[in-house]
Protein backbone atom coordinates (compact mmCIF):
# COMPACT_ATOMS: atom_id res chain seq x y z
CA UNK A 1 0.00 0.00 0.00
CA UNK A 2 1.07 3.23 -0.96
CA UNK A 3 1.58 6.36 1.43
CA UNK A 4 0.75 9.99 0.63
CA UNK A 5 3.56 12.16 -1.20
CA UNK A 6 4.86 14.92 1.17
CA UNK A 7 7.57 17.33 -0.68
CA UNK A 8 8.80 18.94 2.61
CA UNK A 9 9.01 22.54 2.49
CA UNK A 10 11.69 25.51 4.64
CA UNK A 11 8.36 26.90 5.88
CA UNK A 12 4.82 27.41 6.30
CA UNK A 13 5.27 30.36 4.26
CA UNK A 14 6.53 28.39 1.45
CA UNK A 15 4.29 25.72 1.92
CA UNK A 16 1.31 28.44 1.11
CA UNK A 17 3.04 29.80 -1.49
CA UNK A 18 3.41 26.26 -3.17
CA UNK A 19 0.22 25.63 -2.02
CA UNK A 20 -1.52 28.25 -4.07
CA UNK A 21 1.48 27.86 -7.14
CA UNK A 22 0.12 24.51 -8.10
CA UNK A 23 -3.18 25.17 -7.55
CA UNK A 24 -2.95 27.80 -10.43
CA UNK A 25 -1.33 25.23 -12.23
CA UNK A 26 -4.35 23.17 -11.94
CA UNK A 27 -2.51 20.58 -9.37
CA UNK A 28 -4.49 20.15 -5.83
CA UNK A 29 -1.99 20.17 -2.45
CA UNK A 30 -2.79 20.70 0.96
CA UNK A 31 -0.17 21.98 3.53
CA UNK A 32 0.71 19.52 6.09
CA UNK A 33 1.82 19.75 9.49
CA UNK A 34 4.87 17.01 9.89
CA UNK A 35 6.33 15.55 13.14
CA UNK A 36 9.69 17.32 13.23
CA UNK A 37 12.60 15.50 12.59
CA UNK A 38 16.85 17.00 11.75
CA UNK A 39 15.38 16.31 8.02
CA UNK A 40 11.99 18.16 7.77
CA UNK A 41 12.92 20.97 9.77
CA UNK A 42 10.53 23.28 10.58
CA UNK A 43 7.77 20.07 10.03
CA UNK A 44 5.56 21.33 7.33
CA UNK A 45 5.03 20.09 3.84
CA UNK A 46 2.20 20.12 0.83
CA UNK A 47 0.71 16.96 0.15
CA UNK A 48 0.03 16.25 -3.19
CA UNK A 49 -2.72 13.25 -4.17
CA UNK A 50 -2.13 13.32 -7.59
CA UNK A 51 1.39 14.20 -9.71
CA UNK A 52 3.67 14.94 -6.46
CA UNK A 53 7.17 14.46 -9.28
CA UNK A 54 5.38 17.01 -11.75
CA UNK A 55 4.70 19.60 -8.70
CA UNK A 56 8.13 19.27 -7.31
CA UNK A 57 9.87 20.29 -10.66
CA UNK A 58 6.71 23.14 -10.72
CA UNK A 59 7.93 24.34 -7.15
CA UNK A 60 11.62 24.22 -7.90
CA UNK A 61 11.36 25.79 -11.06
CA UNK A 62 9.72 28.71 -9.05
CA UNK A 63 12.08 28.79 -6.19
CA UNK A 64 10.83 27.28 -3.62
CA UNK A 65 13.44 25.26 -1.69
CA UNK A 66 12.39 21.33 -1.54
CA UNK A 67 14.09 19.83 1.65
CA UNK A 68 13.31 16.15 0.56
CA UNK A 69 10.21 14.30 0.22
CA UNK A 70 8.37 11.65 2.05
CA UNK A 71 5.42 8.87 1.98
CA UNK A 72 3.22 9.18 5.01
CA UNK A 73 1.09 6.42 5.96
CA UNK A 74 -2.36 6.80 5.22
CA UNK A 75 -4.85 7.12 7.59
CA UNK A 76 -6.90 3.57 7.37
Amino acid sequence: MMGKPVILLSSVTYAMKGRDLLSRQGIPAYVERIPPSNSSGCGYGLYVPHGADQAQRILSENGIKILGRLEQEAAP
